[in-house]
């Protein structure tokens, strides 16, 4: 069974908030009402708007469903982004939470020719990152039309051999879970 014939060839899902202080459980800073906006936005997100495309049959045959994410839902790249210092709990949760559900997506609708890319822009300079403002520059914070760009590139050059991939628009590597 292959997608319906909708008029969308590609969706791109950027579903973002980053709730601002730092949580931390040793300084009792955790937010629990914040952490579950998060997984709302930016997990459920996607999900929704994939779900509702999918139903309505908007979808063009091939069409790519590409989803925004971080590398922050890598649990193996916990080191590789913040050391060890923890904490922002319902950000990583959330783009954990995103990554299995697009994961999941592109097993479900493979059979239908959707692909489903999971993409990482790379740390981008926008209100949602302001907070590590200090770092922006020694970190390679990029504009966001760049980012766009990195996105772009990404989007283009995949296809369904790399559905259910997480990767890195920064380098084109492939983030691992």
């Amino acid at each position: 069974m292959k997608g319906d014939g909708g008029a969308l060839d590609v969706v791109i899902n950027n579903a973002g908030y980053f709730y601002d202080p730092c949580e931390l459980v040793k300084e009792d800073t955790l937010n629990f009402e914040e952490q579950l906006k998060q997984i709302n936005v930016c997990a459920l997100g996607p999900l929704r708007m994939n779900n509702a495309l999918l139903q309505s049959k908007a979808l063009a045959p091939e069409a790519k469903l590409v989803i925004i994410t971080s590398q922050a839902g890598s649990v193996e790249w916990r080191a590789t982004q913040n050391g060890d210092t923890g904490g922002d709990y319902g950000h990583h949760m959330s783009r954990a939470a995103c990554n299995m559900a697009a994961a999941l997506l592109a097993e479900e609708v493979k059979d239908l020719g959707y692909t489903v890319l999971m993409l990482h822009p790379g740390f981008n300079k926008t209100e949602m990152t302001k907070k590590y403002e200090a770092i922006w520059e020694e970190e390679g914070a990029v504009d966001p039309s760049v980012g766009a760009k990195r996105v772009l590139y990404e989007v283009m050059k995949n296809g369904m051999e790399e559905t259910g991939g997480f990767i890195n628009c920064e380098d084109g590597l492939k983030i691992p879970w």
